[in-house]
């Protein structure tokens, strides 16, 4: 059973995005949990503050009242923190049972605090021998243990909801956890399958009886083994690279030469600057090894109404057709680079970089064929001087 890519990578972008939402709202929880640690420091401070403020209530002074000032501040300015923290605690609110009377608990403690600071104001306004400051300072007292049980009841509410938070937090990481494992062990080999599926497509061993398992590059498979056999005849044929000799080229000539009509036609000679009939660089085997790369990079770049033929030893000829000139050029430059980037080693293991140079002519319509293939030869022949792996135009030529 051949594999689907596009279902592949659909439930691969459905579990990603899965295990995205999850991420974050797992970020969301370690940021409220940090704005809880935060709550608690806040709250144990503000204990602290309460209880130096009790010690200084004994005496009325200039000092005493400035240290007041800005302890005062302090805590109403700490209580507001609280809760407006609390207001974007979201998650709390949805998954935390009770959590209102959270809420409730930092209104009641800043409606507290700003009581105890009023009605410490006035102690200090008081005279020493005023009769109403024992009264006052009795009340400021009761009033203080008050505070202090709320700020406890708070941080035990605090730690309450920490425990829920963090068994839920704890949770949805394990499933996240569980989910990106599933992930990988589902995945990965399905992945694997389709890189060597596409791996196989660049490899000159492609053939029918290739095992294929994914659907589209089936299809793909399936196309380029019919277009690498235009002619079931095999004298149309070059031998090693299974691609057109002249005679193909010739007849599938007159075959697509109907498709080109709104297009510019280039024929184009490539060259393989390695080797020639005179100078025969490697053994024969190595040879037709680099032939059938070389033929197979090509037919890459193939189109529909493409022609690409092995002419000679070591040449190529290309009739491409496309809508500008400018496009023509791009695209015969583009083999030629694919080739220059063919990864090839000798049988003695030493690196070889292969290279092509061409000849790039513009054809006419309804102009012979023939003749367009021996400009393109005297193109190549005439500006082989002036470097390789270069495609080369008329107007490159000496003057």
């Amino acid at each position: 059973m051949k594999h689907s890519i596009y279902k592949i990578f659909k439930n691969l972008n459905l579990l990603l995005l899965i295990s995205l939402i999850l991420t974050l709202i797992s970020s969301l929880f370690v940021i409220e949990q940090y704005f809880s640690y935060v709550k608690t420091d806040k709250l144990n401070t503000q204990k602290l503050i309460f209880r130096s403020l009790i010690k200084e209530q004994k005496e009325s002074n200039v000092l005493d009242r400035l240290q007041f000032n800005a302890k005062s501040a302090q805590l109403t300015n700490d209580t507001q923190q609280l809760i407006e923290m609390n207001q974007y605690n979201y998650l709390s609110k949805i998954i935390v049972e009770n959590e209102e009377n959270y809420s409730n608990d930092l209104n009641n403690l800043s409606s507290l605090t700003s009581k105890y600071i009023k009605l410490s104001q006035n102690y200090f306004d008081l005279e020493p021998n005023d009769k109403n400051i024992a009264l006052t300072l009795d009340e400021i007292i009761i009033l203080h243990v008050e505070i202090i049980q709320s700020i406890d009841k708070i941080l035990l509410l605090n730690i309450s909801y920490n425990t829920q938070r963090f068994n839920i937090f704890f949770k949805l990481f394990a499933t996240l956890l569980i989910l990106l494992v599933i992930i990988n062990i589902m995945q990965r080999g399905k992945l694997k399958t389709i890189y060597n599926d596409l791996m196989l497509l660049t490899s000159t061993d492609l053939n029918k009886n290739t095992p294929i398992y994914s659907q589209e590059v089936d299809a793909i498979a399936l196309r380029m083994n019919r277009k690498a056999r235009i002619s079931d005849n095999p004298a149309m044929l070059d031998k090693v690279t299974e691609i057109n000799n002249n005679k193909g080229m010739a007849q599938t000539y007159l075959q697509k030469k109907g498709g080109k009509d709104n297009n510019l036609v280039t024929v184009t000679i490539l060259e393989i600057d390695n080797f020639s009939k005179s100078k025969r660089t490697f053994s024969q085997e190595f040879t037709q090894e680099i032939l059938k790369k070389v033929a197979y990079t090509i037919s890459l770049h193939e189109t529909a109404i493409d022609i690409i033929a092995r002419s000679d030893y070591n040449q190529f000829t290309l009739i491409f057709s496309r809508p500008s000139k400018e496009q023509l050029f791009k695209d015969i430059d583009l083999v030629r680079q694919s080739i220059s980037e063919l990864k090839l080693s000798s049988p003695e293991n030493e690196k070889i970089n292969i290279t092509v140079t061409g000849g790039f002519i513009i054809k006419p319509n309804n102009a012979p064929l023939e003749d367009y293939i021996r400009q393109s030869k005297e193109l190549l022949k005439n500006t082989k001087h002036l470097g390789l792996n270069k495609i080369f135009q008329t107007k490159d030529l000496p003057k």
